[in-house]
C-alpha cells in the first residue's frame, strides 16, 4: 500500500522541499507507513508512504535517465502488466512497478497511460523540461489531488498531505457543503476551494505556461451482440482475469465475505488460485441474527450465508462480531474521522467498517472487495424500482433526501441542494453518448447504471481505499477492473436481467463457485446492527454538540432544542443524519475549517 506526495518549482529550486514533502508524506501515514522515502533534487522533491517492504512490486520511488534527461517517479498503487510493459523495446531502470511504468513512457511517450492496467495513482516529473505529469487510474480506484502555486504545483494521495504545505490553506466554500449534502461525487472537485482532484481515466500536465488535461479512456456506448450464454461466459472469462491479475504479485491475499453473491463469488475465485486455506472476513453484530428486522436494503441476515460459503470453501474465517460499545467508542471515531477526507452520505456503516479492516490488519497484505458488482450488474433496489430508477435525477436523490431531510433541512434549502444535483445530473448525462435507436427504457438503464458507475462508486472506492490505507494492506476491487467494467456497461437491461432477479448474468456466471444457498440469495446491504441503543448514543451526542460548535449553523435548531431536553423524544431522525452532524462537526474542529458566510 502505497500514497505519494511532491512539490516542484517550475522556476526555482525551493531550498525547503525535501523538508516540507517530508511533512507532507507524513501527512499520509495514517496506519503503518514505516520511514518515509523521499526523492529531492532539481526542481523539488517527492515523496512516497509504503506500509509494506517493497516486495515483488520492486521500488515504488525512482529516478532514472535517458535521451530526454533525468526523470523520477512516484508510484502509488499497482501495475497489474508490468510484465507486458517490461517486454516494450529497451531496458527498464530497474525492478518492479515504477520502473516498468516509465519504460513504458520513455518508449510509447505521452499515450503510454492508454497500455496500463490496474490500481494507480503516480507523478513523473521532468526536471529538464520542468514538467510535471500526474495520472490516475481508469476507474479511480486510488486517489490523487494537487494544487497550483505562483510558480508550481503541489500534489499528494490525500487533501490533508497537500494541504500540510505551509503555502497552502485549506478553506471550504459554499460547493464544497453542497458536495457533502448532496450524496454525489463530481468529478474533478473537492470539498476544499482551491484543492482538485486528477479525474478518473485522465492525465494532467503541468508546466511553467499553465496545465493541459487528457482524459486517456472513457466509457463509450456500444452494440452488444453476444447472446445471453455467451455473455454469461464473457462475464466469468473477465472477472478470472481481474483476479488474478490482481493477486498475482499480491503477497499475503485474502477476500472480505460477507455471505452474498459478489464477495462470495470472489473468495471462489481467489480461493482456486491459492495453496492452503483461504483467509476471509465478515462483519456480524451482538444478537443480530436473533434480533433481525427485515427491510428492503437488508432482507435476510449474513451470518446464515457466511457459515453456508466458509463450509463450502473451507476458509480460515474470522467473524467480527461487534457491540454498540465498539461501534460507539471514541476512538473509532477519532480515526474515521483522520482517515476519511470529508464525511459522506451513506456513511452509516462506517464504524462496523473501520473495525473490520482492523481485524485484517497485519494478517494480509491485500484483500478483495466486491465494491462495483451492484453499479455494474444492477443489484440495488434502486436500479428496480421505477420511483427510483425512472425519476428525472439521481436514482439515489430521493433516499438522500429521506435521511437528511430533517436536522440538516435548514442548510438543504439554504444551499439550494437540489439545484446543485440537478445542474451535475445534466452535466453527468451530457458525457455519456446513445447508440441510435436505442429503446427508452434500454437507455434509461444504460443512463442509471452510468450514473452509479461515476457519480456514486467514487466515494464507495475513496472511502475503502482510506480505510485500507490506514491498516496498512491494499484492497482490491475486481469488478473495478476497466475491461469488465467496460464490457457489463454495455450489456443491455434485458439480458443482464434475463430472469427477473437482480444481477441475472454475475448470478449465471457464478453458478458453479457457490452453494445454492449462496447462489439464490437476494441482494442484501452491508449489515447495520438492530441494537436501538446505538441510535439513543448518537442522538444524545448530537444533542451535546456543544454550543458555537462549526457544524450547528447547518443544523435544525429546533430539532437540537427537543434533543437536548430529551434525547429520547422529538422527531425521528435517521441514523445517516445523526452521524453526519458528529462527523461534520469533528472534521470542520480537526481540520479548522469555517463555515462561508
Amino acid at each position: 500500500m502505497s500514497e505519494i506526495a511532491g512539490w516542484v518549482d517550475f522556476e526555482r529550486e525551493p531550498a525547503t522541499a525535501g523538508a516540507v514533502v517530508t511533512e507532507m508524506t507524513r501527512a499520509l501515514a495514517m496506519g503503518e507507513c514505516g520511514d518515509p522515502r523521499l526523492w529531492s533534487g532539481p526542481g523539488g522533491a517527492l515523496g512516497l508512504c509504503d506500509a509494506r517492504s517493497p516486495g515483488p512490486a520492486g521500488r515504488a520511488l525512482l529516478e532514472a535517465r535517458g535521451a530526454r534527461g533525468p526523470a523520477v517517479i512516484a508510484f502509488g498503487g499497482a501495475c497489474d502488466n508490468r510484465a507486458e510493459l517490461r517486454g516494450l523495446p529497451g531496458r527498464p531502470d530497474g525492478q518492479g512497478d515504477a520502473a516498468a511504468v516509465l519504460h513504458a513512457y520513455r518508449v510509447l511517450g505521452e499515450r503510454f497511460t492508454e497500455h496500463l492496467r490496474g490500481s494507480y495513482a503516480f507523478a513523473l516529473w521532468e526536471p529538464r523540461d520542468a514538467a510535471l505529469t500526474l495520472v490516475r487510474d481508469r476507474l479511480g480506484t486510488r486517489p490523487l489531488y494537487y494544487l497550483e502555486l505562483a510558480t508550481g504545483v503541489v500534489f499528494a494521495s490525500r487533501p490533508e498531505a497537500v494541504l500540510a504545505h505551509p503555502a497552502a490553506h485549506p478553506a471550504l466554500d459554499e460547493d464544497g457543503l453542497r458536495i457533502v449534502l448532496s450524496g454525489i461525487a463530481i468529478p474533478g472537485r473537492t470539498v476544499y476551494r482551491d484543492v482538485r482532484e486528477v479525474r478518473a481515466g485522465h492525465t494532467v500536465r503541468l508546466f511553467r505556461e499553465g496545465r493541459t488535461e487528457r482524459r486517456y479512456w472513457a466509457l463509450s456506448a456500444a452494440e452488444h451482440r453476444d447472446d445471453t450464454a455467451t455473455t454469461v461466459a464473457r462475464v466469468r472469462e473477465l472477472l478470472e482475469e481481474a483476479v488474478g491479475e490482481q493477486t498475482a504479485d499480491a503477497g499475503r491475499a485474502g477476500s472480505l465475505m460477507s455471505g452474498g453473491l459478489d464477495s462470495s463469488a470472489l473468495a471462489a475465485l481467489l480461493a482456486g488460485r491459492r495453496e492452503g486455506r483461504l483467509a476471509t472476513f465478515s462483519v456480524d453484530y451482538q444478537g443480530y441474527e436473533e434480533n433481525f428486522r427485515p427491510h428492503i436494503v437488508r432482507p435476510e441476515p449474513d451470518s446464515p450465508y457466511v457459515r453456508d460459503m466458509t463450509a463450502h470453501l473451507g476458509s480460515d474465517h474470522t467473524d467480527v462480531v461487534l457491540t454498540t460499545g465498539d461501534l460507539t467508542a471514541p476512538d473509532v471515531w477519532n480515526a474515521l474521522v483522520a482517515a476519511l477526507d470529508q464525511p459522506r452520505l451513506f456513511a452509516d456503516t462506517e464504524p462496523s467498517m473501520i473495525l473490520l479492516y482492523r481485524a485484517v490488519r497485519g494478517r494480509l497484505d491485500t484483500v478483495l472487495s466486491g465494491e462495483g458488482a451492484d453499479e455494474l450488474f444492477g443489484g440495488f433496489p434502486w436500479f428496480h424500482h421505477p420511483r427510483w430508477a425512472q425519476a428525472p435525477g439521481f436514482p439515489w436523490t430521493p433516499t438522500t433526501d429521506e435521511l437528511v431531510g430533517t436536522l440538516f433541512a435548514p442548510a438543504m434549502r439554504d444551499l439550494a441542494v437540489p439545484d446543485f444535483r440537478a445542474e451535475h445530473y445534466r452535466e453527468a448525462l451530457a458525457e455519456l453518448p446513445a447508440p441510435p435507436d436505442e429503446d427508452p427504457r434500454e437507455r434509461r438503464m444504460r443512463e442509471v447504471g452510468y450514473l452509479f458507475v461515476t457519480r456514486f462508486l467514487p466515494e464507495q472506492l475513496d472511502r475503502a481505499h482510506r480505510l485500507s490505507a490506514g491498516c496498512g494492506f491494499d484492497v482490491r476491487m475486481p469488478f473495478c477492473d476497466h475491461r469488465l467494467v467496460e464490457y457489463a456497461l454495455n450489456i443491455p437491461w434485458g439480458v443482464k436481467n434475463f430472469d427477473g432477479s437482480e444481477k441475472s448474468v454475475l448470478r449465471a456466471a457464478a453458478a458453479d463457485l457457490l452453494p445454492a444457498s449462496v447462489l439464490e440469495r437476494r441482494k442484501s446491504g452491508y449489515p447495520m446492527t438492530h441494537d436501538r441503543g446505538y441510535d439513543r448514543i448518537l442522538r444524545a451526542k448530537v444533542g451535546e454538540l456543544a454550543a458555537g460548535g462549526p457544524v450547528l449553523p447547518l443544523l435544525d435548531a429546533s430539532v437540537l432544542d427537543r434533543l437536548r431536553e430529551d434525547p429520547s423524544q422529538g422527531p425521528a431522525l435517521s441514523r445517516t443524519e445523526l452521524e453526519l452532524a458528529l462527523k461534520l462537526d469533528a472534521w470542520l474542529t480537526r481540520r479548522r475549517l469555517a463555515l462561508p458566510h
